[in-house]
């Protein structure tokens, strides 16, 4: 029996083909190199064939045995792809960066960094880098310092560091899960927990020395615990001390992400149902929470304001250095953050053509391929928590994901893959609901006009991202 996910994933497959034609014959020439475009293939079918699969075959398992068989098949992937990218990097580029040398890299800065921070550690004084820390920012601190302690454990080696990106994606995929099944039920948590599996913007970074997968683990584990608080019915402290934890942790790592989250649950706490939470607890969690965010984060609250609102207002600025750059796309100066905001949800788009220093984007095309698709029904799954009136019993998921791209969007890093990355899950969650709450031919023949849209826009991105510098 075809499920309505086999049903949209196969339509989804037949569009990512049609697109690679069309751009490689009307770009001929700049169409990108044969093996990004093998990748996008790959990253297209692996997605349509597994999740159709798995949910087939994984539907009479109880709730226990799914989750011990996604944390497994979740470590066993990324472990592939771990060792798999390593091998590409080293015979197509001679390095195991995850960029030809030259590239500017946040990965290769971390790994320096924890190399130097394990030094100090080892030699018993690290006041050095607490200055160094002081004077910079205390959200990039976090993921050096915990690469210092596994390299003090494993050695200065760059394949190793990956490693414990699996296990963070393994359990981010295990949350999803449980968040899910709490707010939509079993079937939307287990299709949505394959999306989180086999979407390549998630699996990307577990092969890459980067702070993504962690910090996405700590961010879902604080939603995680922020969305049990609220609807548990036996209030628990040790899930209040473990949310303010996790949000702490997340700010040594993004510590905008970590006011948004915090700033999710009083949201949560304010806007859920009665019947999810009454009002003398709403009252102690507000007041407990802000209290113990203020102690936490207060001191650096006003500089990150300020860090904020500098990046608020030179995003045009940003726009126009991507434009005058060497190499850099003439039309960009014509964007700004009120052209793409509507987009959020859908971009970024995908790279079919072949731009120097876009590796990264051109490997994922595929990847970013499906996130404008299932944009869709994430977009036709709000429809249908407002029709129905069910919003306010999912408010954690949904002030996270209006906060969080909010902030995006007034940033200039609207269009970067990497910082859409904290949120995918959440979308996923949504995009499942969306899929499986269509229920009669009209609603799923939106899709296929929404799927024309995004072939004629694959169409005009990529010929826009050639215009912009002059090579057609």
């Amino acid at each position: 029996m075809q499920t309505l996910n086999d049903y949209f994933l196969k339509r989804v497959v037949v569009v990512y083909g049609v697109s690679l034609v069309f751009v490689g014959v009307l770009y001929l020439g700049n169409f990108m190199p044969w093996y990004w475009a093998v990748a996008g293939i790959t990253e297209v079918l692996l997605f349509y064939g597994l999740s159709t699969y798995w949910e087939r075959q994984w539907a009479l398992l109880s709730p226990k045995s799914f989750e011990n068989k996604l944390f497994a098949y979740t470590l066993l992937l990324r472990f592939i792809w771990i060792f798999g990218y390593y091998a590409f990097t080293m015979s197509v580029w001679n390095t195991p960066w995850e960029q030809p040398v030259g590239t500017t890299m946040d990965s290769w800065a971390y790994f320096d960094e924890a190399i130097w921070l394990k030094e100090m550690i080892l030699q018993g004084d690290i006041s050095p880098y607490l200055e160094y820390v002081r004077q910079g920012s205390v959200d990039d601190a976090g993921y050096p310092a915990f690469l210092a302690l596994w390299n003090i454990l494993t050695g200065n080696s760059i394949l190793l560091s990956r490693f414990p990106n699996a296990f963070f994606d393994a359990w981010t995929v295990v949350l999803t899960y449980r968040i899910a099944y709490r707010n939509f039920g079993d079937k939307v948590a287990r299709l949505s927990s394959f999306f989180v599996l086999l979407i390549p913007m998630m699996s990307f970074y577990s092969a890459v020395t980067m702070k993504e997968s962690l910090m996405v683990m700590l961010t879902m584990w604080a939603l995680e615990k922020g969305d049990l608080l609220i609807r548990d019915r036996k209030f628990t402290s040790w899930n209040l001390i473990a949310f303010i934890l996790l949000a702490l942790l997340v700010s040594f790592l993004r510590i905008a992400l970590a006011w948004v989250v915090v700033l999710t649950f009083v949201c949560a706490v304010i806007l859920s149902s009665e019947r999810l939470i009454q009002h003398t607890r709403r009252v102690a969690f507000i007041s407990v929470l802000i209290l113990a965010a203020l102690t936490v984060f207060g001191g650096t609250l006003l500089q990150q304001r300020e860090v904020l609102f500098s990046q608020i207002e030179s995003t045009g600025q940003n726009y126009d250095y991507r434009a005058e750059r060497l190499g850099g796309n003439k039309l960009v100066s014509n964007l700004n953050k009120v052209v793409l905001a509507p987009f959020a949800l859908t971009i970024p788009l995908p790279t079919m053509v072949e731009i120097e220093g876009q590796n990264i984007q051109q490997l994922q095309n595929g990847g970013y391929y499906l996130k404008n698709v299932l944009s869709f029904f994430v977009v036709f799954s709000f429809f249908i928590l407002i029709k129905r009136k069910k919003w306010r019993y999912s408010i954690t998921l949904l002030a996270f994901l209006a906060g969080y791209l909010m902030v995006l969007a007034m940033s200039s890093f609207l269009h970067s893959g990497r910082f859409h990355h904290p949120v995918v899950p959440i979308e996923m969650i949504f995009a499942a609901l969306g899929i499986s709450s269509i229920r009669n031919r009209r609603d799923a023949k939106l899709f296929d006009y929404f799927l024309i849209f995004e072939f004629l826009v694959i169409l005009f991105w990529n010929g826009f991202k050639l215009k912009g510098r002059g090579v057609i």
